[in-house]
Order: structure tokens, then C-alpha cells, then sequence
């Protein structure tokens, strides 16, 4: 088969595109064949950072959606021919490449109206989104919620689930992305390039604060906006702790949330990780109802990586960037 092989943890210019050979499922793993890679942030960093149980090279890739080829011989809810998704483990990975194996309880189903690439968009972002958004948040009807790089996947999965939960949603986007953060749900939407953002939500919320924030860009971001939450508010970190700049208005009582998704693997239980694949049939069946936009913006073929990601990261894209292998 053929895969994307990181050659040395150097950065995207060491992905070779090689053959490989088909994985065979363990008793509790799926084999699946991959009609779609999504791509996110972690998939250059990784390249950049490697991974300290990998050795090289090392087929990289997190996001797939595909059709289950084989299956273990403990696996009983899943067959071969069966259309799924999957947050791959990274401590293992291997998404880019027609053919990957997952833990069977790992494994979201998709309903047939979805389309692969559509389906490839939604693990990283999509369930990074849910933790922040009903997980740790528990946002309700009459809270609002401010969320910083809301352009993003992250950010744009968030502000849409957000108001699916019934809250009032500030968008911080640059002004590529306000047209499609309002055809979201987005109630406003601030440039940061063009407004000073703090002033914008003291006015917008006439002075009442926030009842939570998503920071999606960094600990001076985050720490900036903790200014703006009220008592006894929220705020959950994506992108980054808070270990360059302390934390403001500690006296507010602020409750701090941190979302890792690659650490599911590392450091949580196996329910953990059924919790991710819940989350997952959840937004499949969101979109296959029109509840959720998947946010693909471009499709690139297998052979495009390199180029997918260089774009991923100069952040010159709009919405979620997916690679087709059909």
C-alpha cells in the first residue's frame, strides 16, 4: 500500500510518500481502508516534533474516515464493509496511508448520507470541540461564551455547538472567516486585526462579562480574555497552558480547563476513549442531519500532503482541509 513515511522528526520536507505493508488487525483492533485523512495543526507540529514512541520512519496521519476492511478475531460489532471514522492512538498513528489500524472501541459509525471527506474533518477539531464545549463547559441556554480563533476547526466546531447548546457566542475571528462564523450561529463576530477586542465585548455585554471562554491561540490570549470573564466563570485552554503569562483576576473565582485529545491515549482509560467514538457518532449523525457543517473548505489528493500542510500552517485556508485517497 502506499503511505506517507516521516523520514526524521525535521519537518514536513522529510515526508516521503512509500509503499508499505498492509497491517493486520490485533484481536481488539479494526483495519480500515482510508477514503479520507483530515488534516490538523498537530499533523505538521508532529512532523516537526516526532513522538517519543515512534521510531522512523514512522507513517504519521490522526484523522480517517474509510471503510472497515478486516477485523480482529475478538471484534464483534463491527465487519468488514462497515463505513466508520476514528481518532487514531498517536502514539502509533499511521492515518496517511490506504490502509490503518484502530482500536475496534475507538471506532465512530458513519451514517451512509455523509460523505468520507466530510467525516475526515470532524475526530481532532470536532471532538476537541465537544470536550471544551458540553464536557468541561457545560454551557446552557442563557450563558455566553466568547472563542478566540474561532476561523479554525477547533474554533468553528465550538462556536456552532455552542449555539446548538443555546448560548450567545462571540467570535474572534480574522475577517476572512465572519461571513461563514454567522452562517454558523455566530450573535458577533470581532476582528482582532481591525478592533480592540477587550472594548468590543465590554460593550457588546454592557459590561457584564462572560459566563466562559475557549481560547483556541495561545496562554497570552487566554490569559488577556480571563479578564473578561465574570464570577464564578470558565475557561477552557486548546492551543496552550498557562505558562507564559499568569493568569488575571484570580480573585474572580475562575474555574481553569485544560482540552488535550492526544493524551486520551496516554493517560486515559479505555472508557475515555469510547467517550471520543460517542462523541464521534454524535457529529456524524449532526451532519447527516444538517445540524453541523463539516467545515471542508478544500480536498487535496493522497499525493498533495506536503502542500496540504504547508498551507495548513501558514493559516492561508478557510475551514478544514482533507485529503481523498478515492
Amino acid at each position: 500500500m502506499k503511505a506517507w513515511k516521516l523520514t526524521q522528526p525535521e519537518g514536513i520536507q522529510c515526508l516521503k510518500l512509500s509503499r508499505a505493508s498492509r497491517p493486520t488487525p490485533a484481536a481488539d483492533e479494526v483495519c480500515i481502508k482510508v477514503n479520507a485523512a483530515g488534516l490538523n495543526p498537530i499533523d505538521y507540529k508532529l512532523a516537526h516534533w516526532g513522538y517519543a514512541t515512534w521510531s522512523y520512519p514512522h507513517i504519521i496521519g490522526l484523522d480517517v474516515a474509510g471503510t472497515v476492511a478486516s477485523v480482529g478475531d475478538s471484534v464483534r460489532h463491527f465487519r468488514p464493509g462497515d463505513r466508520v471514522m476514528c481518532f487514531l492512538d498517536p502514539r502509533v498513528a499511521g492515518g496517511f496511508a490506504e490502509y490503518t489500524l484502530a482500536k475496534a472501541y475507538a471506532v465512530s459509525r458513519l451514517p451512509e448520507t455523509v460523505s468520507f471527506t466530510d467525516a475526515a474533518a470532524l475526530p481532532c477539531a470536532g471532538y476537541t470541540a465537544w470536550l471544551a464545549v458540553h464536557d468541561k463547559l457545560r454551557l446552557q441556554t442563557g450563558q455566553s461564551v466568547v472563542i478566540s480563533g474561532a476561523g479554525g476547526g477547533v474554533g468553528g466546531f465550538a462556536v456552532q455547538l455552542a449555539k446548538q447548546a443555546g448560548a450567545t457566542v462571540y467570535a474572534i475571528a480574522e475577517n476572512q472567516h465572519h461571513m461563514r462564523l454567522y452562517d454558523y450561529g455566530a450573535d458577533h463576530v470581532i476582528d482582532p486585526e481591525t478592533e480592540n477586542t477587550a472594548m468590543r465585548l465590554i460593550e457588546l455585554t454592557e459590561d457584564k462579562r462572560v459566563h466562559a471562554v475557549i481560547d483556541c491561540i495561545s496562554a497570552k490570549s487566554g490569559s488577556m480574555l480571563s479578564a473578561l470573564i465574570r464570577y464564578n466563570g470558565h475557561i477552557v485552554m486548546i492551543a496552550d497552558q498557562f505558562n507564559q503569562v499568569p493568569l488575571m483576576a484570580t480573585t474572580k473565582a475562575i474555574s481553569l480547563h485544560e482540552v488535550a485529545l492526544h493524551g486520551t491515549y496516554a493517560h486515559g482509560l479505555i472508557e475515555h476513549i469510547q467517550h471520543l467514538a460517542d462523541i464521534g457518532n454524535q457529529l456524524a449523525n449532526w451532519v447527516a442531519e444538517g445540524r453541523l457543517d463539516a467545515m471542508v473548505s478544500q480536498v487535496f489528493s493522497f499525493d498533495a500532503l506536503p502542500e496540504a500542510l504547508e498551507l495548513l500552517k501558514r493559516q492561508q485556508h478557510n475551514g478544514k482541509l482533507v485529503l481523498s485517497l478515492e
